[in-house]
């Protein structure tokens, strides 16, 4: 898709030959005419693209083109790790007020915050790092990627003149190495080029489905001086709000209505598109039991709210309750087309890119969320009387609530018991985490291990809101927590992580927590262990599992002191190994968030699973390699 998009905008195909070919790769002929109308501004000279008024001409050097041009575009915060050769782009910001800086001292950390910033706000988010630091920025750019979060990754790349001379810090064809995990990359060719590279990598990253693009910047491009047009954000953001053409809509809402045992599968596309009401207002409408997500499984948001009756968590392939449904219908989950034969699968999405990619579906669809589950609710209210849609809800919804209630019930009971456990248990934790945290508390989990947190609490609605990451790359969430928060300063924001993503990341989040004043608190899940990885490996009944021997799981010895570990990056904390302690603790980090300082927990909880009580670990000393001490 991003190479038949880069080949109509270099003018490589028609209109025509676009929509086509388009429609070949399994899009509608409306959504075709949409994207094609949204990209038409940018296949041709951007002069004669722009009403009078919506533009104006500005001269200098290619740093200050690039951040007049991000201004115009609405960017509020740069996310930044310097380098030499992008100095031109701080130079212009010196009295620039309308752009902010936000430094991270290593290039995953600072990508991982504008992730969190961008999932927050819905809204791209920019990074600058060095060009070495590229590959230092791609860990956690697969986060973005994979979860579709809109960013802009820029380098001072090698200036032009100097290319292809294996000069100091040079990478041949830089660019070309992101390509697997970007919409779209580019180097702008001269310093007048810049601003519309960079209101086209905007576009891109922003159109859905969203995605991280990648600049690079030549230096000589950077430094040089030039006359170009600068465009306001308005004239280049054309919304894709695609809507679901009406017979099938209708053809869908017949089936659902005439379905004996229906499933309504969602997923973050919801997030994107802010249809969460729509989507509930249809679940209720007619009934339909609701199977989400969880972060471990691909997803990174909860987009319905997990307290409602009619929702049962997890999709699986095989459903304990309501058993093998006749009618799956997906909304907006990359994950979510999971049906066995027999079952009628209905799929909306606003990606032609995975929709049906692995999956048969019996009726798929491209469009924007929001549209598609009012125009179901409507097309469900039109097919079937008010009576009958009562009668058919209740019947529903009063076998799954009894279903819900008794799951819930039954965590509840296993969660009591494991109350005066230590190390601490994680359903304790999770008890302890759902009466302390307030109902707009954003709660950013990068923990493997969460999971078992996650279905004792309350998410999405009127509650809680849940932001995680799909792939699951550890080393996002402390960074993320710090984006998210500067985002939405005035909710509260926590940050859970286990001590794996601790470790990937390290400590360095903690260092912009500190200098920006980000009022968060971070959980630290210390089980010296990767738990869940061990559980996974020894599953299989391997070597390991049969002799009792954790060959690469155990992180204890040395056992990390994180509340230290934290200090010496100007964040207070303290330790946590006993349940007593959760509850004055959590009071602490509450007061010192209201007072804007970070706080940080390390929290001593249980291992579990298979091997869990192991603390062996392959010996090994290089000192008693030495053969002779100095």
């Amino acid at each position: 898709m991003k190479d038949l998009i880069k080949q109509y905008l270099d003018r490589g195909i028609s209109r025509r030959q676009l929509m086509s070919r388009l429609g070949a790769a399994g899009m509608s002929t409306i959504a075709a005419r949409t994207m094609a109308q949204s990209l038409a501004p940018f296949a041709s000279p951007a002069a004669a693209a722009v009403p009078a008024g919506a533009s104006r001409e500005m001269t200098g050097t290619g740093g200050a083109l690039f951040v007049q041009q991000l201004k115009a575009a609405g960017v509020d915060y740069i996310f930044f790790n310097p380098s030499t050769g992008d100095s031109p782009i701080f130079d212009a910001l010196v009295n620039e007020p309308g752009i902010r800086l936000i430094k991270g001292v290593q290039e995953g950390a600072v990508v991982a915050m504008a992730d969190g910033y961008a999932r927050a706000t819905g809204k791209p988010a920019v990074v600058v790092v060095a060009n070495i630091g590229l590959t230092n920025a791609m860990t956690q750019m697969i986060n973005s990627f994979k979860d579709q979060i809109p960013l802009l990754i820029v380098v001072a790349s090698i200036g032009q003149d100097a290319l292809g001379r294996d000069g100091w810090q040079e990478i041949d064809h830089m660019e070309a190495m992101t390509q697997p995990l970007t919409k779209w990359y580019w180097q702008a060719q001269t310093a007048a080029a810049i601003p519309e590279t960079v209101r086209r990598a905007l576009k891109f990253a922003s159109t859905p489905p969203c995605g991280p693009v990648f600049l690079a910047l030549p230096t000589n491009t950077l430094a040089g001086e030039a006359k170009a047009t600068i465009i306001d954000h308005a004239k280049f953001d054309v919304p894709m709000k695609i809507r679901p053409a009406a017979a099938d809509i209708e053809a869908a809402a017949r089936l659902l209505i005439e379905a004996k045992n229906p499933l309504l599968s969602v997923g973050d596309e919801i997030t994107w598109c802010n249809a969460a009401p729509e989507v509930v207002a249809l679940a209720e409408l007619l009934g339909l039991p609701v199977a989400g997500q969880h972060n471990s499984l691909g997803y990174w948001s909860k987009p319905f709210p997990t307290r409602h009756a009619l929702y049962l968590g997890p999709l699986l392939r095989e459903m304990r309750y309501p058993g093998k449904p006749d009618v799956l219908l997906n909304l907006g989950a990359r994950y979510g087309e999971i049906a066995s034969a027999g079952t009628i699968l209905i799929s909306i999405r606003n990606d032609p890119t995975s929709l049906a990619r692995v999956v048969p579906v019996d009726l798929g669809m491209v469009a924007d969320l929001k549209l598609a589950a009012a125009d179901l609710v409507a097309a469900v209210k039109s097919l079937a009387t008010e009576a009958r849609l009562k009668e058919m809800a209740a019947e529903r919804t009063a076998r799954t609530q009894a279903y819900t209630k008794q799951i819930t019930d039954m965590r509840q009971i296993v969660a009591r018991a494991l109350a005066d456990r230590a190390p601490i248990a994680l359903e304790h934790l999770a008890i302890e985490f759902e009466g302390a945290f307030a109902r707009d508390t954003i709660y950013v989990a990068d923990v493997d291990s969460g999971k078992t947190m996650d279905l004792l609490m309350s998410f999405g609605g009127d509650d809680k809101h849940y932001i995680g990451t799909g792939p699951n790359i550890l080393g996002w969430g402390l960074a993320a927590a710090v984006g998210v928060k500067l985002a939405r300063p005035d909710s509260p924001v926590v940050g859970v992580v286990g001590d794996g993503s601790f470790l990937f990341s390290g400590p360095q989040p903690l260092w912009s927590a500190a200098r920006y004043q980000a009022p968060v608190t971070f959980a630290v899940l210390n089980n010296h262990s990767y738990n869940n990885e061990r559980n996974r490996i020894w599953n299989s009944g391997g070597a390991q599992f049969k002799s009792g021997q954790d060959m690469t799981c155990y992180l204890g010895s040395p056992d990390v002191d994180y509340a230290k570990a934290a200090q010496a990056f100007g964040v207070d904390g303290e330790g946590i190994s006993e349940p007593a302690q959760i509850k004055p603790a959590l009071a602490r980090a509450k007061q010192a968030n209201v007072e804007g300082r970070p706080y940080l927990l390390d929290v001593h909880v249980q291992r579990d699973g298979i091997g869990a009580a192991s603390t062996w670990y392959p010996p090994h000393s290089i000192a008693e390699l030495r053969t002779r001490k100095v």
